[in-house]
């Protein structure tokens, strides 16, 4: 069990995930052997608060994608549960469940293949008001011609096709559509992990800007720490499946607890290489078998301050300080608490 998904706010959160698993048979059962699991998510929790932008970090395998399919109940969680603004959503299905995605959305990370190739831009950003909002046609070109606007495109774009946009412009299709519907909640799925550094930066830039306007809550995810920690107010970093460490944006390069963010720290290049720390421990090894975990502590057969208590037991999310949590055996010493 990870940590209670809200303890450090008395503000109800927007989106709450409690002790959320979801398994995949991995094949192989019989009379004599048991069937065995893809364990994707096992046991994570957290929560976003209003306005809040919460980062999710994580090596490709950890888990990332899965949790995003099952908070947007794309995927049926094994168990856990999904709370939304206070309600219990993870049964819903339905007529609750087609409200309930009104207010929360995705950007994709693939523009391209997330777009209707048969579809004209207005078709794309226009079908889900044509799904939810009663209003006429006229009425509906002129919400995307608005859109379009507010993301940085052009009017005249609304009779193009998506072959006819850079991954730039796509990906800003991409994010009108996701705001037509105004919902409060907004996943970014490495939704600026195919485009070049300049745009990134555009990318970044806008969609901030769009929380402040919109009053925006986001869960964005990506495996690259530095734009994480610009659009991020906290960060959860996740291992295995499991959240590992969840602390402030502002502190993530100065005080991250657990070995595996300090790992994933010094891999990001500098500059100037000399002046990396020499106390920094590059990751080695691979992440471990979804199937099979290591037992005690995931990180253990990676971790360059790994003791025998890591091997048996595995560390609960603890308190460190504020809005900072990690789940490390030794994770106290080092703060000194």
């Amino acid at each position: 069990m990870n940590l209670p998904a809200q303890t450090e706010t008395c503000k109800p959160a927007m989106l709450e995930i409690i002790d959320l698993v979801k398994y995949y048979p991995a094949g192989g059962g019989s009379l004599s052997s048991p069937q065995e699991n893809i364990r994707a998510v096992d046991g994570v929790s957290f929560f976003i608060k209003e306005g809040e932008t919460l980062g999710l970090v994580g090596e490709s395998g950890c888990g990332k994608s899965t949790l995003t399919r099952v908070v947007l109940k794309l995927e049926e969680p094994t168990a856990g549960r999904i709370l939304f603004e206070g309600e219990d959503v993870t049964a819903w299905q339905g007529r609750k469940l087609r409200e309930l995605r009104k207010n929360m959305q995705i950007i994709f990370q693939d523009a391209y293949s997330s777009l209707n190739p048969r579809m004209t831009v207005e078709q794309i950003i226009g079908e889900p008001l044509a799904n939810y909002c009663k209003d006429t046609r006229k009425e509906r070109r002129r919400n995307v011609r608005e859109l379009l606007q507010i993301v940085g495109l052009n009017p005249e774009h609304l009779q193009r096709y998506p072959h006819e946009f850079s991954g730039g412009q796509r990906q800003r299709i991409g994010i009108a559509r996701a705001l037509a519907l105004r919902p409060k909640l907004i996943i970014c799925d490495e939704s600026i992990a195919s485009l070049d550094v300049s745009i990134q930066a555009q990318i970044l830039n806008l969609l901030k800007e769009l929380k402040d306007g919109f009053g925006l809550s986001y869960l964005f995810i990506s495996h690259d720490l530095a734009a994480v920690k610009y659009i991020s107010d906290r960060v959860a970093v996740m291992y295995s499946g499991r959240i590992v460490e969840v602390i402030r944006a502002e502190d993530l390069t100065k005080e991250a607890g657990h070995p595996y963010t300090q790992s994933l720290l010094a891999a990001v290049p500098l500059p100037d290489p000399g002046k990396r720390d020499s106390k920094q421990a590059i990751l080695r090894g691979e992440p471990p078998n979804p199937v099979k975990p290591p037992s005690g502590c995931r990180f253990h057969p990676r971790c360059p301050r790994a003791a025998e208590i890591c091997k048996v037991t595995e560390p609960e999310l603890q308190a460190i300080g504020p809005d900072h949590r990690a789940a490390c055996h030794f994770v106290r010493q080092k703060f000194k608490l």
